[in-house]
This record gives structure tokens, sequence and C-alpha cells, in this order.
């Protein structure tokens, strides 16, 4: 009982980090027929590229931080941009209702806006709503399969359900895209202990 409460108390603090990243606390801010491609597809491929070559977790995390960037402010709408700042904004204050009505303001001015999908699968996996949270997730995906924070958010939502082996697939994705996730490295052994009936 003590290893089962250990393994989801760090789920729990897990959560609670990846939420403050999805959320912008960390340092990396229309129609509906516009291209899901990003404006900066260029950029972003070559930012993917330097991160699944990082030597060191230092240069890994700065990758990171200039992909998260991107996605954040990636609409050509300053509108929605000003929105998202608003949106994670009721995200820190634990204002979960009007965080999550921000974000679907956004997506229903511009459905391309790959981010506002992701911080709406954020704020309904807070909220309970993993149905919900999982639609927003295959949006973010069907946009952009290397999106290692949707993929987190999976990978939490198949653990939570109790589905270990969709959980560990996730985070093995996120492993092709950044080896060296701290956060996916060390669920992948947790995991792989609990599939073995490994009580450690």
């Amino acid at each position: 009982m003590e290893k089962l409460y250990a393994f989801k108390t760090k789920l729990a603090i897990l959560l609670i980090t990846v939420v403050m990243i999805l959320g912008g606390v960390m340092p990396a801010g229309a129609d509906n027929h516009k291209s899901n491609e990003s404006r900066y597809q260029a950029e972003l491929d070559q930012l993917f590229s330097t991160l699944s070559e990082s030597k060191t977790l230092e240069e890994a995390n700065a990758t990171v931080t200039n992909i998260w960037q991107i996605w954040r402010t990636d609409t050509e709408d300053s509108v929605n941009i000003q929105m998202m700042r608003r949106g994670i904004g009721f995200m820190e204050q634990g204002d979960y209702i009007n965080a999550e009505a921000m974000f679907t303001r956004i997506i229903n001015r511009d459905s391309s806006f790959m981010e506002a999908w992701n911080k709406r699968a954020t704020i309904r996996f807070m909220r309970g709503d993993l149905e919900g949270s999982v639609d927003d997730i295959n949006e973010v995906l069907k946009r952009e399969p290397r999106h290692f924070g949707a993929l987190s958010g999976l990978g939490m939502i198949n653990i939570q359900r109790g589905d270990l082996q969709s959980a560990l697939q996730n985070y093995q994705d996120i492993l092709a895209i950044n080896p060296l996730s701290p956060d996916a490295n060390s669920l992948i052994l947790e995991i792989k202990l609990k599939l073995r009936g490994d009580p450690a």
C-alpha cells in the first residue's frame, strides 16, 4: 500500500509540474479554416531535430523552452495571444472555470491555434473531465504529433484509468522526441515495474 501511495504521489507531483509548464509558469504567451501547419514549421522542425540530438539535459531544456514559446504564440491574431495570456492567468490562479471558457473562446475564434486546445485539455483534466481532455489532446496531436506536453497528459490520463500499457507507449513516444526527458524516463521505469507486478 505504501508503495502504491508513493507511486501516486509522484504522479501528482508530475501533474503539478506539467500544469505549471503548460500554464506558462516556467519560462519558455481568425477563422476556423486556417491550415493546421504552423507558420514556424521550419523552425520547429529544426528545434525538434536539435532536441532529439541533445547531449545534455540543459541543452534539451533550452530547446524545449523555445518550442513552448512558439506554441504559445503561434497565431496571427494578437487578440488570441492576449486571450491566451488571460487564460494562463486564470490557470495560475486556480480559476479553472474561467480558464476553460477563455480557451474555448480562442478555439472558436481560431481552431488552428493548437496551444488553445492543449491548454483546455489540461484544464479539463484538472476538472476531472477525462473524456473532454482526451478529445482535446487528440486535436493537439492531429496538428502536432510531436507535442510532448499532450502526450504526457495522455499518459497521465491512461495511468489514472489503469491502462498502464497505453501509458507506457505514451511515455516511450515522448522519449522518441526528447530522449533526455527526466519525467518520461522515470515513469517508464516505474510503469514497467508495475506491469511486471513488482511492488517496488
